[in-house]
């Protein structure tokens, strides 16, 4: 982090400094306190970390931040009217005085995975930074954007939200260069009404974009499509289905495919406005998602051959879209997040996969689709009828997916409120050579399922 002073900070939230100080690390955790820190309390529904301002001046804070006007402080303080939204200002105002480019990433389903991709491009040919983990509300966004140097030419900044107003704070902050929206799904339709819902609010995104800014939008998404013309900023499109948007993907058998350019600019364009490029994912959705990080690369003057190499540099690791064989079992973990588009892209991952076995989609229930609940589980189950043999579904809606799978034909589907006893089944059930998709929302712990299938140890 570059060095900023309480005075700017000030300036920064329209707040009021008492004392001076030389800072260069903000905290919102009084245990963590680096030299020079300005520490910043936040205040949730259950607790207030202005309780804890002292114990973090005791840890060695510089100043802190504080929105209680009438207490006073041992070290420099900066007195605003609501902390979260200092949080913001200060990110704001931080990411000014660094400079360097912002591509800002939204959608219902794909854009971690597109973080991932876009860095994984961008750093062949920049100083690059991204989204740690999952930082990506209103609070890890502004300690993101506090990550930034004057060195850093591109940050790649994802950006989750669950209501309206969220994105819009934080494209405020943020400020992008470039906002890309992967698509328009039914996560938290709940909070937000409708799929055009939805719409609204993920396009706040583009209430922060720089004067100059451009918009990437999937062209394959009706509600984006239709209102590209009419968003005030120039857009580019990127689409496997639409053949009319700026980007789009001619795929080979053998994964492989080509990156078709249909106007953007690109240094050293080969011959014929196309390239070659490979994933080591798979899954068309994901090649949506290389779509996305290609066209930020071309808009960006990035050349084919660091965008093909930065796409086939990327790995899966952890709990998103990681697929391996252990035990004998090919094993398909993606117990990050869920929701009925991403099941069914799953889904249709494996439906290509266990060559000679059997294909067994386990699937815990999806969290936050309000009234949607009982379609979109139904919706799920016939998704795994038409890719799995068998569905193994955990979790309040579990009986919702079992019957949209018997709607389509499939027997072999089974409804489970415990673990244990899904685990049990899998066990006798699954053989050698079989593919095994767990998936679900994150509050299931499908990841714990899955070790415990595989006998390893599981805490209780």
């Amino acid at each position: 982090m570059e060095r900023f002073t309480l005075a700017q900070a000030a300036e920064w939230t329209g707040g009021e400094a008492h004392g001076a100080a030389s800072l260069s690390s903000v905290s919102t955790d009084s245990r963590q306190i680096p030299p020079e820190t300005l520490f910043l309390p936040l205040k949730g529904e259950r607790f207030d970390a202005h309780d804890f301002i002292a114990k973090a001046v005791d840890n060695g804070a510089a100043a802190v931040v504080s929105h209680r006007q009438n207490e006073t402080y041992p070290v420099p303080a900066l007195y605003v009217e609501n902390t979260a939204q200092a949080l913001l200002d200060l990110a704001g105002g931080y990411r000014r005085l660094c400079g360097g480019k912002v591509v800002g990433v939204t959608g219902s389903v794909g854009k971690t995975t597109t973080k991932e991709l876009l860095y994984a491009v961008l750093r062949q040919q920049f100083c690059a930074q991204k989204t740690e983990g999952n930082l990506n509300n209103e609070v890890g966004l502004p300690l993101t954007l506090l990550q930034m140097t004057r060195k850093t030419e591109v940050m790649v900044a994802e950006m989750g939200m669950n209501h309206f107003g969220e994105l819009s704070r934080m494209t405020a902050a943020a400020q992008p260069d470039i906002a890309v929206i992967t698509n328009i799904g039914t996560s938290h339709i709940e909070f937000l009404g409708s799929r055009e819902g939805i719409c609204r609010a993920k396009l706040e995104i583009l209430e922060g974009l720089r004067p100059d800014g451009c918009a990437v939008l999937c062209g394959d998404e009706p509600l984006l499509w239709e209102k590209r013309d009419a968003l005030g900023c120039r857009t580019v499109t990127y689409g496997i289905e639409n053949p009319a948007c700026d980007l789009t993907a001619y795929l080979h058998e053998d994964g492989a495919f080509d990156i078709v350019n249909n106007g953007l600019p690109a240094a050293a364009l080969p011959q014929g406005g196309r390239f070659s490029a490979k994933l080591s994912i798979p899954g068309a959705h994901n090649i949506l998602n290389a779509l996305a990080a290609a066209a930020v690369g071309l808009l960006l003057g990035e050349t084919p051959e660091h965008i093909a190499a930065g796409l086939s540099s990327y790995e899966a690791s952890g709990m998103r879209q990681n697929i391996y064989e252990q035990n004998g079992y090919c094993i398909f973990a993606d117990c990050y997040n869920a929701s009925p588009d991403a099941m069914e892209a799953a889904l249709k991952v494996l439906g290509g996969m266990a060559e000679g076995g059997r294909r067994l989609a386990v699937l815990g229930s999806m969290l936050e689709l309000g009234g949607y609940a009982e379609e979109g589980h139904r919706r799920a189950g016939r998704a795994a009828a038409e890719n799995a043999d068998a569905l193994y579904a955990y979790g309040p809606d579990a009986g919702a997916m079992v019957a949209g799978a018997k709607e389509r034909g499939m027997a072999a589907a089974y409804a489970f409120d415990d673990q244990a006893a899904l685990v049990a089944a899998l066990r006798r059930d699954a053989e050698k050579g079989d593919a095994l998709l767990f998936k679900g929302s994150r509050g299931m712990r499908m990841e714990r399922a899955l070790a415990w299938f595989l006998g390893e140890d599981v805490e209780e």
